[in-house]
């Protein structure tokens, strides 16, 4: 990526350019690490107008998630559902 010299994974949809915060009970303990993102790129391939198109790229544009021990999911189909109203009490106060 530009003006950063970091070891991007080349072929990915999307990068991010981050700052570690240090915080060493976190990463002692719990192997958290949390960052500053300071910077992020997206494809134009799968990420246009401010909205991802992951349903117009094929699969291996999805992005993998890690849940936990050795655990991951890709994302899956787009849904789309319509927005209704919603009838909601009204406040007493």
């Amino acid at each position: 990526m530009p003006e950063h010299d970091l070891p991007f994974v080349k072929g990915c949809s999307a990068w991010l350019a981050c700052e570690l915060i240090v915080e060493p009970d976190n990463q002692e303990v719990y192997d958290l690490f949390i960052a500053d993102a300071t910077t992020a790129w997206a494809d134009g391939q799968v990420f246009r107008n401010g909205h991802w198109h992951f349903e117009t790229v094929g699969p291996e544009w999805r992005s993998l998630h890690h849940v936990a021990g050795g655990h991951f999911y890709s994302i899956g189909e787009a849904l789309s559902i319509e927005a209704e109203a919603v009838d909601t009490p009204s406040s007493p106060f």
